[in-house]
């Protein structure tokens, strides 16, 4: 049998508008690429497409101030 979990969505909102990607109209896709998460959206309300990529690591050289 089949364990039930809870899941939640983390990306809810339109990163262009600010309107729900959750209501009839819109897309939001999720998808694994190696260890990261990305989310292919696509807004009904002001056709805002592309996809947004949660990375859970970052190797970055160290940044020199002066």
């Amino acid at each position: 049998m089949a364990e039930k979990t809870n899941y939640e969505i983390k990306l809810k909102y339109c990163p262009n508008c600010g309107e729900s990607l959750l209501k009839t109209g819109s897309l939001l896709n999720e998808y694994w690429i190696s260890e990261d998460t990305a989310y292919f959206c696509w807004c009904g309300d002001c056709s805002w497409r592309g996809e947004i990529i949660e990375v859970k690591r970052v190797i970055a050289p160290e940044l020199v101030t002066s």
